[in-house]
C-alpha cells in the first residue's frame, strides 16, 4: 500500500500519468516546514520551478520570504496555497484580504465530497464532477469578486477557487496540505489536481 500511494503521488508531482496522454512536464517545488530554506534558495537564486506548492503554514514563512513569493507571483508564477488547514496559519493568508475568509470549524478532519459549480466552465475543472477532500474548517469567503470558483459544498458554498494576483495565478484550497488529505485514487481528484498544476503552470490542460 505505501508503494502504491508513493507512485501516485511522484505521479501527481510529475504531472505524466499514462491516462491523460503526453503532457508537459510540470516542476513543482513543495514547500514544507522543513525545507523552507529551498524556497528561499528559489527565489533569490533562480531555477526552473513553474510552481510553488506551499504547504507550510504561515509560521514558518518570515516576512521577507513572504514578500518575495509574493512578487515571484506578481510577476507571473502560479502558487497552490491553503486554507482552513492548521493552526500554524493558511498560506492562502499571503494572497487574501483580512476578513475576506471566515471559518466554521468542524473540529476534527472529515472528508467531504465537493462538486464542481455547474455553471463554471473553465480549464481547471475540464474533467472534473466530484473531488474528496479532508476539511478541518469550513471556509466562508465573504467576496468572490475576481475569483473563479471551482469546488463548492453540496448546498452551494463555495469553498475552493483561483484567482490572478498580478501577472500570477493562485489556487486555494480548503484542506490540509498533505497527500492523505486529498486521495488523488477517489472521484475526479487525480484529474483534479492534474488540472490545477498544468494551470499554475501556464500548461495545456488536457482535454
Amino acid at each position: 500500500m505505501r508503494i502504491r500511494i508513493a507512485i501516485i503521488a511522484f505521479l501527481l508531482l510529475a504531472l505524466t500519468p499514462f491516462d491523460y496522454g503526453k503532457l508537459p512536464r510540470v516542476k513543482a517545488l513543495v514547500v514544507y516546514r522543513d525545507n523552507v530554506q529551498d524556497l528561499w534558495n528559489f527565489l533569490i537564486k533562480g531555477g526552473n520551478y513553474q510552481v510553488v506548492d506551499l504547504r507550510a503554514g504561515i509560521a514558518y514563512i518570515p516576512t521577507e520570504l513572504e514578500n518575495l513569493l509574493k512578487g515571484w507571483v506578481n510577476k507571473g508564477g502560479g502558487v497552490l496555497t491553503y486554507i482552513g488547514a492548521d493552526d500554524e496559519g493558511d498560506s492562502a493568508s499571503f494572497f487574501l484580504r483580512e476578513g475576506e475568509v471566515e471559518y466554521a470549524s468542524l473540529n476534527r478532519w472529515v472528508p467531504v465530497v465537493l462538486k464542481a459549480p455547474a455553471m463554471v466552465k473553465h480549464a481547471l475543472l475540464k474533467g472534473v464532477k466530484r473531488v474528496k477532500l479532508y476539511i478541518y474548517r469550513i471556509p466562508d469567503i465573504k467576496n468572490m469578486q475576481g475569483k473563479i470558483p471551482l469546488l463548492e459544498t453540496q448546498d452551494g458554498k463555495v469553498v475552493a477557487f483561483a484567482m490572478n494576483y498580478g501577472k500570477g495565478r493562485v489556487v486555494v484550497l480548503p484542506t490540509g496540505p498533505l497527500v492523505p488529505y486529498y486521495p488523488i485514487n477517489q472521484y475526479d481528484n487525480e484529474r483534479f489536481f492534474i488540472n490545477v498544476y498544468q494551470w499554475l503552470a501556464y500548461g495545456k490542460v488536457p482535454n
